[in-house]
């Protein structure tokens, strides 16, 4: 009788534990699947079960331990110092203590400053020996030991300036930008999806203006808006006014986020964003990049924020989201 009463409580406790595919595990945790399958295999952070055909199946115990690891690693901890860590030593990393309460700062790299210039110097390498793969791969790579915040702050913006300056001074060629253009706006649209967005979140729309080729800048502020919530749009580069203007009109949306990179100063620029003043005055108008500021007086009549630091800009919309 007591054999059977145990063998009752197992099948019981099978059928309450949940397995996961690891694409679900991805929504679940917010970590993308590469990181996922990089983290078991360079790590062995969790080994899930696998099925007959080899798929991953991940338990409720894993699901949790991602969570911590990706909370932790927000924290400015290195995967490769915590992976092994038990589910206790990690609630401990990740709950605030009085220090982090009182430290309102954003969270540092989990890597020295070496480390972090190594990383860039090793892009940067790539794109100038136009090396797709290499760089394709090394972009991956630091995705492993930063999070989602850290990549945006501590490696694609540095690395966007960098790739400006030298295309700028002539060292990088449009060849080069374009390279990076290709993969980088891969790698961002895949960031901005592993967010969970609900359905009644606001909606922003990115574009860059007629005239203004390059388009990373919104892509990178697309995955901010995302990381705070917002339902993100991204329309291309290169959009007319009046197109921008329908769009916000068919979409409902709350803002409108412009990147405006080169040229400076252009009349012909000036006069297509004059062109916004038919916008609804109840949609707000974001503009940054590294041009957005000698366009600061149209601008100005647009009553557009121009945003220059990202973690101002995620403050704007975090402040705009329910109002």
């Amino acid at each position: 009788m007591l054999t059977k009463y145990r063998q009752y409580c197992k099948l019981v406790t099978m059928k309450n534990i949940k397995n996961y595919s690891i694409k679900a595990v991805a929504l679940e945790t917010g970590l993308t699947m590469f990181v996922i399958r990089a983290w078991e295999k360079r790590y062995n952070a969790v080994v899930p079960k696998r099925t007959e055909t080899n798929r991953r199946i991940y338990s409720s115990e894993d699901v949790e331990k991602l969570k911590l690891l990706y909370k932790a690693t927000q924290k400015g901890r290195s995967i490769r110092n915590i992976a092994n860590l038990s589910l206790e030593d990690l609630q401990e990393i990740v709950t605030p203590n009085q220090e982090d309460l009182n430290n309102s700062k954003e969270p540092k790299a989990g890597t020295g400053t070496n480390d972090l210039d190594e990383q860039l110097n090793l892009l940067m390498k790539a794109i100038e020996e136009l090396d797709s793969e290499r760089f394709e791969k090394e972009l991956n790579n630091a995705s492993i030991n930063f999070s989602k915040p850290q990549m945006l702050e501590l490696i694609i913006i540095p690395l966007m300036k960098r790739i400006g300056n030298c295309w700028a001074d002539g060292t990088l060629r449009v060849v080069h930008e374009h390279m990076v253009s290709v993969i980088v706006s891969s790698f961002l649209l895949n960031l901005k999806e592993t967010y969970k967005i609900p359905n009644n979140a606001p909606k922003i729309i990115f574009s860059t203006p007629l005239g203004q080729l390059h388009e990373l800048g919104a892509l990178v502020a697309g995955a901010a808006a995302a990381s705070v919530g917002w339902k993100v749009i991204y329309l291309g580069k290169n959009l007319p006014s009046t197109e921008l203007i329908a769009a916000s009109e068919k979409l409902n949306v709350k803002c409108i986020g412009l990147s405006l990179v080169y040229p400076p100063s252009d009349p012909d620029l000036k006069r297509e964003l004059s062109k916004l003043k038919s916008l609804s005055s109840k949609v707000k108008i974001f503009a940054g990049g590294r041009s957005a500021i000698t366009y600061s007086d149209v601008l100005k009549d647009l009553n557009a924020k121009i945003t220059i630091n990202l973690n101002d800009f995620k403050r704007e919309l975090q402040e705009l989201t329910y109002v």
